[in-house]
C-alpha cells in the first residue's frame, strides 16, 4: 500500500478511541468500526505475537494517545456539548447504515449468505423505517444486528498470513494484512464509489477531501457517544500498550475464526 497518495485519507480514518491507542474498528477502525473485548484476555491459549517493529510502534502509540487526549477528545467533548445525544446518535447510526455496502461485499466473499441476507435486510429496513439509517429500526424493533466483516476478515478466511502487528499514525493497532485491508474497505465505502460518479475533475483529490471530512465528522461523533471509553478501557493496564495490542490480536484472530 502506498502511504503517500493516502495520507489524507488516514488522517481521520477509523479514529475510534480504540484505535487512537491502538477499528474501526478499521479501529480503527473502526472501528469500527469492531470493538474491543477485554473478556478475550481471560483465554488460557497463548497468544503468539510479532512485533518486530516494537521500537516504533510505541513511538506512533504515544503520539496517537497524545491526539486523542489533546484534540479529538476536546473537539468530541465540544459537539456532545451543542448537540442533543440523540442527533449524535441518529448521525452514528446513518454511517453504520452507509456502510453496509463494505459488511455485505465481505460476507458474500467469505461465502457467509446468512449474514449477506441479514445485512440486506437490516439496511432495507433501516432504509425505510429507520429514515434512511437515522433510528436503527432493524436492531431495535427486530434485533438484527450488524456483522463486523471486513476486508482484513476476508483476506484473513483466504489463508492470507496476518504478517507483523504495526501500529499506524491516526488509525492505531494493525498487521500487514489489515493495513491492506483498511485500504480494501476505504475502496468500498459509499464516498469512494460515488465521487468519481459526480467529479469531473481531480478526482483523487475530491475523494479524499471528501472521505477526510467523512471520517472526521464520524470519529468526532462516534467519540463524543463516549468520551472516556479508551481510557476506562486502559486504566487499569500496566502496560497499556502491550494490553491494546494484545486484545486487538485476539480479537481480530476471534472474528476470522468465526
Amino acid at each position: 500500500m502506498r502511504l503517500s497518495p493516502f495520507a489524507l485519507l488516514l488522517i481521520c480514518a477509523t479514529l475510534l478511541p480504540i484505535a487512537c491507542g491502538s477499528t474501526q474498528k478499521k479501529a480503527s477502525e473502526t472501528a469500527e468500526a469492531s470493538s474491543i473485548d477485554k473478556d478475550i484476555l481471560d483465554d488460557d491459549t497463548e497468544l503468539k505475537i510479532s512485533d518486530p517493529w516494537e521500537g516504533f510502534n510505541r513511538k506512533i502509540f504515544a503520539f496517537n494517545d497524545f491526539f486523542l487526549h489533546y484534540f479529538l477528545k476536546p473537539v468530541a467533548t465540544g459537539w456532545n456539548f451543542i448537540t442533543p445525544k440523540f442527533i449524535r446518535q441518529g448521525i452514528d447510526n446513518f454511517f453504520q447504515w452507509a456502510y453496509t455496502p463494505a459488511r455485505l461485499v465481505n460476507n458474500l466473499l467469505q461465502i457467509k449468505f446468512k449474514k449477506a441476507g441479514q445485512e440486506t435486510l437490516a439496511f432495507t429496513i433501516n432504509a425505510t423505517m429507520g429514515g434512511v439509517g437515522f433510528y436503527n429500526a432493524a436492531k431495535d424493533i427486530f434485533s438484527i444486528e450488524p456483522t463486523p466483516e471486513d476486508t482484513d476478515q476476508t483476506l484473513g478466511a483466504w489463508g492470507l498470513p496476518e504478517g507483523p502487528y504495526i501500529v499506524w499514525p491516526f488509525i492505531g493497532s494493525n498487521t500487514v494484512r489489515s493495513t491492506f485491508g483498511f485500504a480494501g474497505d476505504v475502496m468500498l465505502q459509499p464516498q469512494t464509489v460515488l465521487v468519481p460518479l459526480y467529479a469531473k475533475n481531480n478526482i483523487f483529490l475530491i475523494g479524499s477531501l471528501v472521505t477526510v471530512a467523512t471520517y472526521t465528522t464520524r470519529v468526532v461523533n462516534r467519540v463524543s457517544l463516549d468520551t472516556n471509553e479508551y481510557d476506562d478501557l486502559v486504566k487499569d493496564a500496566i502496560d497499556p500498550y502491550s494490553f491494546i495490542r494484545d486484545i486487538y490480536l485476539q480479537n481480530t484472530r476471534k472474528n476470522i475464526a468465526d
